[in-house]
């Protein structure tokens, strides 16, 4: 197919837009589309906002003007082509009118990718989220390749409809009020009631014995406990209902070898995290009011095959509640934590956690947060699942010969039965021997399943370290939206999922193939370079050195070996070496780094100060600090004071100021991070201030001999001395206090700011929230994702009592977590070395 057919593109029948995914635990954040095969895809905001505008009549140049006014930001048509062909088409958004009518319904495709989509949920071994679409089931396509599909290896499969939609929803709009809160208070307190009424007054003693002397008792049993398990589904949807989502079917499927129900809530997705929870335990929670409802029949009946039922779906409701396999709890633990897929995250994290190796993609992609519980999940439930499995490994031949005998005494008692011609033994014996192989079965699809996965593994292990040849003239689509960095994509590229594309890659204007190399057969070979001493590299001649470990057991393994047993650095110390690393950024001539604040308080010249420490004790370049309040700044009175002159001397000097040598008179050094300061005037005799062409002079001598100039400002914004700074940075940083008035003056500040021309420095600047001390009333989480949307990155610094005392202050007497965020900051600032502010060169002595 070419872009130019696609004219008016149309979604794929079955498409469903589900929305962001509230309460997500990313970084970034994820969009939700249901397709019609029952797979759900994270997308991000682009292209989710490009699907919501695909109607089937408009052309490809109305979507992309709606798409630019919603995203802010301009598309074009041939980038609007690039994420139809590359993006939504490969993944069964969009239908592809090239190929046939089967195509066109979303799920066959000849040049489909390899991906993986998520899967959908199962609420619990029994109830599963499963899509819904709006339209009628697609039937068994017949082309050879088909769209990618995720294949998990505990689906559910061979699933049949057993409740279709509309009398689901018409169930869960009766079942819904029982979640309104005085009624679910009432339910459980009668789960309790019921409890403790069971546990003095039934005799499970003697219903066993009535069940041994009555084995065909079991089938009442069953009876009740397939009842019971319905009610669970019901549950899952009355929930998805009461929090305003529509549930789809209820449906039956087979869980490895065993049978089991689901419930179709993928439409909870639409819901926060309270709701989706809350659709999560709908099912235990019925299960809690079916205890309640047979205990009183049991009062009434006082029925042996009751009170055993009310036992078993006792453990059915706390099985539920385990954060193991695809049970309820794993569901609660996904939605709490905003990552759906937890089983594809084991992966990632324990490749992660292996020393030296990078973080993988799956996991830099959580909040820091999200990742500490998904990574303590593994923790947990790994080593638990690994030793179950184990378990059943070991005591695999003696379960098998056990069934083996079960069976042939049932084969028997169905014979017996059928002779004496009793229906019960004939139902029971034949359940029995449907049953007991059931284990030996699931665990046999479970080795085979994990066994063909490592083949696979191994054969995609192995095709990677095979030679590839390099593509002649492979061309690349080149899309940049206005106001965005370009970012390059192959042109057959599908965007990674569920992880959705980064949001600053969108698309627009150009389209610039790359040339691959030559394929002229006539033209002469170059010639072989002769050998010289350019070749003899570091890197050719020299053993790379191993990175060793710094602290910790595994720098007491390194001393204890001799260096013979390496365990590498710690995770902890990779990090801070890759803070370093952009710490220690180039810089191309000088940087002008302004400090503001219009709050007084906020710690500007704190954080200031420890900016400077932090970059000068880690970078080789010179780095010096401008006081430039004119209202006497205290910056010089936090490091030990070796120069008596200040901003007004150097300016009234700096005409001789020639080397560094003299420039040194001006300030004060630093004696562990080699900081320098340059002191405001403190004289008392001194009535009219500097004003903005002085401050220009001063950072312009400044620049001859500095590498970077860091300026604590004062807090009026619209003093003439600042207005003159903000002409002449580079970057800003822009300090606020952990309080309400705090954040709306930094807003109000950025706002200024756009308002005369800054909107660059704006876009640059990196927020921080400073002196933050335990929880408070604020929502931090949400001041930050004010600033976060306006600046290049938000950060906190805790509250530290050294920093308080507003005396001298270096880094060594800081706390650790001070220090690590004063670090993280540094290395904010320095991603902006290489992308904005204007380059100027020095003339350094």
């Amino acid at each position: 197919m070419t872009n130019s057919t696609l004219v008016a593109p149309a979604l794929a029948p079955g498409i469903g837009l589900l929305g962001e995914y509230q309460g997500s635990g990313f970084t970034e954040p994820h969009y939700l589309i249901v397709r019609a095969d029952q797979q759900v895809l994270h997308v991000s905001r682009l292209l989710f906002v490009v699907a919501s505008h695909i109607d089937g009549r408009s052309s490809l140049d109305e979507i992309a003007g709606r798409v630019s006014d919603e995203y802010g930001r301009t598309l074009d048509r041939d980038g609007l082509q690039f994420l139809l062909s590359a993006k939504l088409q490969p993944m069964g958004i969009v239908a592809d009118v090239s190929t046939d009518d089967r195509a066109s319904v979303g799920l066959p495709l000849t040049t489909a990718p390899t991906l993986t989509p998520e899967r959908p949920k199962p609420t619990s071994v029994n109830a599963s989220r499963t899509p819904t679409s709006r339209t009628p089931a697609v039937p068994p396509p017949t082309s050879s390749r088909l769209l990618p599909r995720a294949n998990p290896l505990l689906a559910l499969r061979f699933r049949l409809t057993l409740v279709p939609p509309p009398a689901t929803r018409l169930l869960a709009r009766l079942f819904a009020p029982f979640f309104f809160g005085p009624v679910v208070v009432l339910g459980l307190i009668g789960l309790v009631l019921a409890d403790v009424w069971l546990f003095r007054e039934a005799s499970l003693r003697s219903a066993v014995e009535a069940f041994l002397s009555d084995p065909p008792m079991l089938l009442s049993i069953l009876g009740i406990l397939l009842a019971s398990t319905l009610v669970h589904e019901f549950g899952h949807a009355a929930a998805c209902r009461y929090g305003g989502a529509q549930p789809g079917k209820i449906g039956a499927a087979v869980f490895l070898v065993f049978p089991a129900f689901f419930t179709d809530v993928t439409q909870s997705y639409r819901l926060g995290r309270a709701g989706r929870v809350r659709t999560d335990l709908g099912g235990v929670y019925f299960n809690a009011l079916t205890i309640a409802a047979l205990t009183v029949f049991y009062v009434q009946t006082r029925s042996a095959a009751v009170l055993i039922a009310i036992v078993f779906v006792h453990a059915e409701a706390l099985q539920q509640l385990w954060p193991l396999g695809r049970l309820d709890g794993y569901f609660v633990v996904a939605d709490l934590v905003g990552v759906p897929d937890l089983f594809g995250r084991i992966g990632p994290i324990l490749r992660s956690s292996v020393p030296g190796r990078p973080t993988h993609p799956k996991v830099a992609e959580l909040r820091r947060s999200a990742r500490i519980i998904v990574t303590l999940w593994v923790a947990v439930t790994g080593p638990i699942m690994v030793g179950l499995f184990a378990l059943m490994l070991w005591n695999a031949p003696s379960v098998t010969l056990q069934v083996l005998d079960s069976m042939r005494d049932q084969w028997a008692a169905l014979q017996s039965s059928i002779d004496e011609s009793d229906a019960a033994g004939i139902t029971l014996a034949v359940l029995s021997l449907v049953l007991l192989p059931l284990p030996v079965l699931g665990l046999a699809w479970l080795v085979g399943g994990i066994l063909r996965r490592l083949l696979a593994a191994i054969v995609r292990l192995v095709g990677r370290r095979r030679p590839r040849p390099q593509s002649v003239g492979a061309p690349t689509k080149e899309i940049t939206m206005s106001g965005s960095d370009p970012a390059t994509h192959l042109s057959g590229a599908v965007a990674s999922l569920p992880a959705p594309e980064p949001s600053g890659v969108t698309s627009s204007a150009a389209a610039a193939p790359t040339p691959g190399p030559s394929s002229d057969t006539g033209a002469a070979p170059d010639p072989v370079p002769a050998h010289s001493a350019a070749e003899l590299t570091e890197r050719f001649l020299l053993r790379a050195q191993p990175h060793t470990p710094r602290g910790g057991w595994r720098r007491g393994v390194f001393a204890v070996t001799g260096g013979n047993l390496n365990p590498g650095p710690s995770r902890r110390e990779r990090r801070e070496d890759d803070l370093l690393a952009r710490v220690r950024t180039r810089i191309d001539g000088t940087r002008r780094i302004v400090v503001l604040s219009r709050k007084g308080g906020a710690g500007k010249t704190t954080t200031t100060l420890m900016l400077g420490h932090t970059f000068a004790t880690h970078r080789g370049d010179r780095v010096v600090a401008l006081d430039a309040n004119p209202d006497a700044g205290s910056l010089a009175m936090r490091l030990p004071r070796e120069s008596q002159y200040s901003a007004t001397d150097l300016l009234a000097e700096r005409a001789w100021v020639d080397r560094y040598s003299q420039i040194r008179a001006f300030t004060s050094q630093d004696p562990v991070s080699r900081l320098e300061v340059v002191a405001s005037d403190d004289d008392p005799r001194i009535s009219l201030a500097l004003g903005s062409q002085d401050y220009r002079d001063l950072v312009d001598t400044l620049d001859r001999h500095y590498n970077m100039v860091l300026v604590d400002t004062g807090t009026g914004i619209l003093d003439d001395a600042i207005r003159g700074i903000l002409e002449e940075a580079d970057q800003l940083v822009v300090v606020m206090p952990p309080a309400l008035d705090g954040g709306r003056v930094a807003a109000m500040t950025l706002d200024w700011l756009d308002q005369h021309g800054h909107g660059e420095l704006v876009a640059g600047a990196v927020a921080v929230v400073n002196s933050v001390r335990g929880s408070g009333p604020l929502e931090l989480d949400r001041l930050e994702e004010h600033f976060r949307s306006r600046c290049a990155s938000v950060h906190r610094i805790p509250w530290d009592p050294v920093l308080e005392a507003g005396a001298h202050s270096a880094l060594a007497d800081l706390r650790p977590a001070t220090r690590a965020a004063y670090l993280e900051l540094a290395g904010a600032v320095a991603d902006g070395f290489a992308t904005s502010g204007r380059a100027r060169i020095g003339g350094q002595s």
